[in-house]
């Protein structure tokens, strides 16, 4: 199959699937017009709305498949959709959370609340009413995101996030390390929950003895460089599920705390060993792990093996090609 990808670039997802893709013997193309400090730019093609507008008259004439992402197309106002269904393009859409996260659904299936999403209730509302006219499937990357889309589309799949786990070289906490280092590194610090992570940390500082990192704004191969020196990362405290940067931690052997509701931790396949906090007890789950250090290293290793067995990008992409042969 010929595949396109595209418009957003999230947490290198784009990238890691097409290389998978054309891997499996696919034709895969990814562009990206999302452009941020992480600075994603592998197997890739970053541009903007003007230069890959040019292209997409040639590209709905040459590919076979449209795999657009956080419920976005090429076009404004989805305009490049009919032209596409017309064409008799196949075409699913990947959505990521905060592009269809409404406020009201969220008050409903949250215990904490979140910072509202790039658009209001309605607006979400609207334009998956409109991408749904032309598109039948969509991916998920959970079942934390499956809710806000389900009544949407005619079908909808949960696809796991996608790690080229052989760019990892696992590293455990050591058993004897008696001063773990514990890094936080948050994208958006009231999404990811930071200020009950600090209160946590402040108080800790006087009677347990660990190193503490806070990493923001620093692009993604840098910051890959610092969790492979540390023991423990807390991913978020609010959201009730896990992003990339669990995975990441986890393919590295670490220690990841976060808060993962239990209606989405009991559809996992596998048991997950994120190590579950929440703003009410966070402080005492750190303490634990900072005094036991043989704990630290049981769940790196489980960490590790979780994501070999669930995210290993050879394995997610067979389901994703499963997906694209089931596309009318």
């Amino acid at each position: 199959m010929r595949i396109i990808h595209g418009p957003t670039e999230i947490a290198g997802q784009i990238g890691i699937l097409c290389k998978e893709l054309r891997n499996n013997g696919h034709q895969a193309g990814g562009y990206n017009w999302f452009h941020t400090y992480l600075n994603y730019n592998s197997n890739i093609i970053n541009t903007d709305l003007f230069e890959i507008g040019r292209e997409i008259p040639t590209l709905i004439h040459h590919a076979d498949l449209f795999h657009f992402h956080n419920g976005e197309t090429f076009f404004q106002g989805f305009s490049d959709l009919p032209h596409m269904k017309e064409a008799g393009k196949k075409m699913v859409m990947h959505h990521w959370g905060n592009d269809v996260r409404t406020t009201k659904l969220t008050r409903e299936l949250n215990p904490y609340p979140l910072p509202p999403s790039y658009f209001s209730d309605e607006e979400i509302h609207e334009r998956l009413s409109e991408i749904s006219k032309y598109i039948d499937t969509a991916i998920v990357q959970d079942y934390e995101v499956y809710p806000y889309v389900k009544d949407y589309y005619k079908h909808v799949h949960v696809l796991p996030l996608a790690i080229d786990i052989k760019k990892f070289t696992p590293s455990y906490p050591r058993k004897d390390q008696s001063e773990p280092l514990i890094i936080h590194a948050p994208t958006n610090r009231e999404f990811k929950g930071t200020d009950y992570i600090d209160n946590a940390i402040e108080k800790l500082r006087g009677t347990k003895q660990f190193n503490y990192t806070l990493i923001e704004k620093m692009n993604h191969k840098e910051a890959l460089d610092m969790y492979m020196n540390s023991d423990i990362i807390i991913d978020q405290l609010l959201i009730g599920t896990y992003g990339m940067l669990s995975v990441e931690a986890m393919a590295m052997g670490k220690v990841v705390v976060g808060y993962i509701r239990e209606d989405v931790r009991n559809q996992l396949p596998y048991k997950l060993p994120i190590v579950t906090a929440t703003p009410e007890n966070i402080h005492d789950v750190l303490a634990d792990l900072i005094d036991n250090p043989e704990k630290r290293f049981e769940i790196g290793q489980q960490g590790r093996k979780y994501v070999r067995d669930y995210h290993a990008s050879d394995k997610v992409v067979q389901q994703l090609i499963s997906i694209y042969n089931k596309l009318d």
